[in-house]
């Protein structure tokens, strides 16, 4: 019955997208709620839309694939960005399964660069560690505010992901690619 009413409440998010800190501040309180929930796919289902709703994961998923994308069937975009999208969500659900009001810091927002893009920055409190500071990238398109990129203590998520993408698709094609998401998905929800 939780996870009824935090999917309606994570639904809703699409409204506090309005401004860059409205987005990264709907994503936290949503990380705050969802871990109420004791299981994983509970939180899994949690999550979903507001992580939908606060990040533009096609756009990353296309730009993790950059060099290959023209070259895929459209129906392998799709299922690409679709198995990109399931592990997004599920990082999200274990990763995020013990954070409480305290757990991040506030919320602050810089200018528009040039492409109007802006760079919001919190941290994250980790028990007997230093806080992680948490720089998240965002740009505005018809449904909002929404993530595009995240970096974790200097360390950017989108060139990790590139990085490793690109790794895999050149000795696996897409079809490696894709079984090494799910695979993922799977060693995360286990």
């Amino acid at each position: 019955m939780a996870v009824a009413g935090l999917r309606v409440a994570a639904q809703d998010v699409r409204s506090t997208t309005d401004s860059p800190t409205a987005t990264i501040t709907s994503l936290q309180q949503g990380l705050i709620a969802a871990a109420r929930e004791r299981s994983v796919e509970n939180r899994y289902k949690a999550l979903e839309p507001l992580v939908l709703a606060t990040h533009d994961l096609p756009y990353i998923a296309e730009f993790a694939l950059r060099r290959q994308w023209g070259s895929l069937a459209d129906a392998d975009r799709q299922r690409f960005v679709a198995a990109f999208q399931r592990l997004s969500v599920m990082t999200y659900a274990t990763r995020f399964k013990a954070v409480g009001p305290d757990t991040f810091g506030p919320v602050t927002a810089g200018a528009p660069d040039a492409s109007g893009r802006v760079r919001v920055s919190t941290t994250v409190a980790r028990a007997d560690q230093p806080d992680v500071s948490l720089e998240y990238l965002l740009q505005r398109d018809e449904q909002g505010w929404r993530i595009i990129n995240i970096v974790a203590d200097g360390v950017s998520d989108l060139a990790l992901k590139r990085a490793e993408y690109q790794r895999v698709f050149t000795s696996g094609g897409i079809a490696g690619l894709l079984a090494e998401l799910e695979q993922q998905t799977e060693r995360l929800r286990e």
